[in-house]
């Protein structure tokens, strides 16, 4: 994946991935549904040493998710924006909310879930990731793991 940049919707954060992208996913749970006033939202999960903060100060704040883990969420204080979420099972790996990336709508996902939670007009394309909750973190890595593979090939 090239460099890419992006920022929140005051500009007072901005940074830059530069990395492998690891998946790229739409949840539709219903805290996403809120946290996007839409449908879902749209994550690029990279690794975390792939994300530089370039301007700003992220602000955190916690939540369990629907499945009952820890979701950190890392936003801008000013604008209240969401750049990022983190699970502490997976330290190494972030979610960027790939809205606010400059290229963002030209990336295609790879992974949609919570499709429980989705309208009823949502249509998954043939060989993505679908499942009706939250999958196991284990299943999410695999899958990442099947994707890199077929990559490289």
């Amino acid at each position: 994946m090239k460099k890419k940049s992006g920022s929140c919707q005051c500009g007072n954060l901005k940074y830059e991935i530069d990395g492998e992208n690891l998946g790229l996913g739409i949840c539709y749970c219903t805290e996403c549904q809120k946290l996007s006033s839409g449908i879902a939202t749209y994550s690029l999960v990279i690794k975390r040493s792939s994300f530089k903060l370039l301007s700003g100060t992220l602000k955190q704040w916690e939540r369990s998710s629907d499945n009952g883990n820890r979701n950190i969420g890392n936003f801008c204080p000013e604008c209240g924006n969401r750049i990022y979420h983190e699970n502490p099972e997976t330290p190494d790996i972030i979610r960027v909310k790939a809205g606010k990336l400059e290229d963002g709508s030209k990336l295609e996902p790879d992974m949609h879930i919570w499709l429980r939670s989705a309208p009823s007009w949502v249509k998954v394309p043939e060989g993505a990731m679908a499942y009706q909750t939250q999958p196991s973190v284990e299943k999410i890595v695999k899958y990442i793991n099947e994707l890199r593979a077929k990559k490289q090939s």
